[in-house]
């Protein structure tokens, strides 16, 4: 890969993207990157921008439902310097590229609280602000909340600093759909480490009791419409348990769809589009995914 040369990175050719992906679905990724920094991951985006190639970034895949027959670029964030974390008094700064365990590990062993809502959760901190993850039990609360500053850089391998002010988060959503997330500065809140750990139980307890944890998923496949649950729609629908090839809608939680074994993209989008077709005939309501769907 001549247009690669001098670029520090993992390169892997031909990368089955079903192993990148919660769902173990995907087609393959011809370069999968893995820059060394964020000069070489700016380095790797002018390539990109120059040579006009489309590209991809991963985390851990855990909202993302690929439906193209390749990729020609998947960028992965891998690398100790998009993994490092500190503390400094009660904020907590972190790569993107930090998965959430690892994340919600040195909160608590720091004393840190605030982060316990996204235990259980398979994601990479960089994804997880990009989606504004959150859970509505027992209320609503979202990672954007905690959110005060962040390090991104834009197609064109530029990095900035966005402040508070600067950004939006609203349900499943943020408005940093042009960057690529490189750290984030987190406010968190002093505790006992033994209520923060009995918090953090709770909520995994929680996910383990009402989420499809069996098989691959991408975890809530819709975004709930104001005020229901669309997986309460979609079962009011009769369609737990239908199937489609690999693909099934969860006996235990209908807004889960998941692969019981060879499942394709195509199979799990056809059940999407049953679940959006049963539920605006039966309800006229337009259930919007809550995967993003590539």
């Amino acid at each position: 890969m001549n247009w690669l040369d001098g670029l520090r990175a993992k390169i892997l050719f031909d990368e089955p993207l079903s192993r990148r992906t919660t769902l173990r679905v995907g087609p393959r990724a011809r370069l999968w990157v893995e820059p060394d920094s964020l000069s070489d991951l700016s380095a790797l985006l002018k390539k990109a921008k120059s040579r006009h190639k489309d590209y991809l970034v991963i985390g851990c895949g855990s909202k993302l439902l690929i439906k193209k027959k390749a990729v020609a670029l998947a960028i992965h964030l891998n690398s100790f310097d998009f993994k490092q974390c500190r503390i400094e008094q009660d904020e907590l700064i972190a790569g993107a590229g930090l998965s959430l365990p690892h994340l919600l590990k040195t909160a608590y062993d720091n004393g840190l609280g605030g982060l316990e809502f996204l235990s259980g959760i398979p994601a990479s901190l960089g994804g997880a602000i990009m989606l504004n993850a959150g859970v509505s039990w027992p209320a609503r609360v979202e990672i954007g909340e905690l959110v005060r500053e962040l390090k991104v850089i834009d197609k064109s391998g530029v990095s900035k600093t966005l402040d508070k002010k600067s950004l939006r988060f609203g349900y499943r959503h943020s408005n940093l759909k042009g960057y690529i997330i490189v750290s984030a500065r987190l406010k968190l809140l002093r505790g006992r480490k033994k209520d923060i750990k009995l918090k953090m139980k709770e909520f995994l307890d929680y996910r383990r009791r009402t989420q499809e944890l069996s098989y691959a998923s991408a975890g809530c496949a819709f975004k709930n419409p104001e005020g229901v649950s669309s997986g309460r729609l979609i079962d009011l629908c009769g369609l737990k348990g239908r199937s489609v090839g690999g693909a099934a809608i969860s006996l235990k939680h209908a807004n889960f769809i998941v692969n019981t074994g060879k499942a394709s993209s195509s199979d799990i989008l056809a059940l999407m589009d049953l679940a959006k077709e049963e539920v605006k005939k039966r309800f006229g309501i337009a259930l919007e995914p809550e995967i993003r769907i590539i």
